[in-house]
């Protein structure tokens, strides 16, 4: 039953994704746009939905770091933003594993991961 509602709000999450991507796809060829970073991201999700003390996944960080490299402009970059704030909303997620993300997948962004972050700053 648990993995069937996991599989239904990614499922759900992707839908809303798919109409996001039309008006919020990458500006230039090698910029990656929402549709395509989602499901990258979804190896995270356990880590991002736990409430103990759990650690990203290797795939997980692979992807987040992948995403990272991909986000070239910085538009781009706000577009991803504002993507997973709304994915992240649909997920429930725990927002402290979030902001944890970057330091231990060793991976650098130029904005705090915070659920409430203004993505055009």
């Amino acid at each position: 039953m648990m993995m069937e509602k996991k599989i239904g709000v990614v499922f759900m999450v992707m839908m809303a994704l798919v109409l996001l991507a039309t008006t919020s796809g990458a500006s230039r060829i090698n910029d990656i746009s929402c549709l395509e970073a989602t499901p990258l991201l979804l190896p995270c999700v356990p880590f991002l939905q736990a409430t103990d003390n759990q650690k990203p996944t290797d795939a997980c960080c692979s992807a987040a770091s992948s995403i990272v490299q991909r986000a070239t402009s910085t538009q781009n970059r706000r577009d991803l933003c504002q993507c997973f704030k709304q994915a992240a909303s649909g997920i429930g997620i725990n927002p402290n594993h979030l902001k944890q993300l970057p330091e231990l997948c060793k991976i650098t962004i130029s904005f705090p991961l915070d659920p409430n972050v203004d993505c055009n700053t």
